[in-house]
């Protein structure tokens, strides 16, 4: 796995001392019985990735893209082609209890703690790659190269990561409208795109060193949802590259 540390073993290591999802998470979910693949699939999609307009109008958007190169032509190369979208981050957030109340009452509490974790670790990304902290294109494509990473259960190259943001940007600039959306829903929509994202790509790595079957079943079948509310029925053509993301 590459994309940074999200998405590079031996960089992500280095990052956190241990892999995505944290072998102290690990170990304490173990613990007390949590299971993180419940999350993905043990609750209704819906309750982990929002249907809030900003999110739907965004995934309605890529899709109508079909991410033909054509729709973004030249928006990976070019470093100042769209301004980020920076979502503002003020106060306490709510996002990881929301998440967690998708599980059984008893493993509220550990699933908000790892959630949380997961969404400090995100904000160790955005910095290593230059991003904003908030920036809704860097969330969005974290998300994207999670699910994809454990679709497909591969590595994801670091330098195919910004090309793809940059892409996203361009795609949010031209739909203005979208930062009409009301604060609250733009942060709810950054912080769960980022943890989904952590959480996705954080159990792909956790798995190759505590192989479990049915945990990466549940994983793919998760991954495979979020990519088919972003980019529709196509997702195993999804492919990225020097150039962003396409369909191959």
């Amino acid at each position: 796995m590459k994309m940074g540390d999200v998405l590079s073993t031996t960089r992500l290591r280095r990052l956190t001392g241990v892999t995505l999802l944290g072998l102290s998470a690990l170990q304490m979910v173990s613990a007390q019985g949590f299971s993180p693949d419940y999350g993905l699939i043990g609750a209704p999609m819906s309750n982990f990735l929002s249907s809030s307009y900003l999110t739907q109008s965004v995934a309605n958007e890529l899709a109508e893209a079909r991410l033909d190169p054509g729709h973004l032509e030249g928006a990976a190369q070019t470093e100042g082609a769209a301004q980020a979208w920076v979502v503002p981050l003020r106060g306490e957030s709510g996002t990881a209890a929301q998440l967690a109340a998708a599980y059984p009452k008893a493993q509220q509490a550990t699933a908000t703690a790892v959630f949380e974790d997961l969404l400090r670790r995100y904000a160790g990304i955005e910095q290593q790659f230059g991003l904003p902290h908030g920036d809704l294109a860097g969330a969005l494509v974290a998300l994207l190269v999670g699910s994809w990473m454990a679709l497909q259960d591969a590595d994801f190259p670091d330098d195919h990561f910004l090309p793809a943001v940059r892409q996203m940007r361009a795609l949010l600039a031209a739909q203005p409208g979208l930062r009409e959306v009301p604060v609250a829903d733009q942060r709810a929509a950054y912080e769960q795109m980022a943890i989904l994202g952590m959480l996705m790509a954080g159990t792909q790595m956790a798995l190759k060193t505590r192989p479990d079957p049915r945990v990466r079943q549940r994983m793919q079948v998760a991954a495979r949802g979020y990519l088919t509310q972003f980019i529709g029925q196509d997702v195993e053509r999804l492919q990225f590259s020097a150039q962003g993301m396409s369909l191959r």
